[in-house]
């Protein structure tokens, strides 16, 4: 699971109630992925990030890459950084080459634990649960 796809992530059961936002991290395996050994292509990276940035909740990304080791982004974005390419560069970094691949997300408002294996987020729902969505 990448951290953009963590910025995202939601418990939508019904006993969240609208909330289970943002999701805890537990890492037990994280992964980080060398930029020349995935490729890359500056110019499209670029724009990736300066098209998404206004869509992030940059305090939980903070949050998430603090959760995963990652102490290195600023609490605050600025302006400046948002215009600053480097910085752009290192945060399509953080983005899209930093993987949970082993561990647990936990929402906050109610405790429950969804599990992460080969980066992939299960968030099976019981039985019973899915009778009270079919009833709505």
């Amino acid at each position: 699971m990448r951290l953009l796809t963590h910025n995202t992530m939601r418990n939508n059961t019904e006993e969240a109630k609208g909330g289970g936002w943002p999701l805890k991290i537990t890492a037990i395996e994280v992964r980080v992925d060398d930029a020349n050994d995935v490729g890359s292509d500056p110019k499209n990276e670029l724009s990736f990030v300066k098209g998404i940035l206004g869509m992030l909740e940059w305090s939980t990304l903070v949050q998430g890459a603090s959760q995963m080791g990652l102490n290195t982004l600023p609490k605050v974005l600025t302006e400046e950084m948002a215009a600053d390419e480097d910085f752009l560069r290192a945060l399509y970094h953080v983005l899209m080459n930093v993987h949970l691949v082993r561990g647990m997300l936990t929402c906050p408002d109610t405790g429950r634990e969804f599990p992460v294996t080969n980066s992939i987020i299960d968030f099976s729902m019981e039985e019973q649960e899915c009778e009270k969505v079919r009833l709505k």
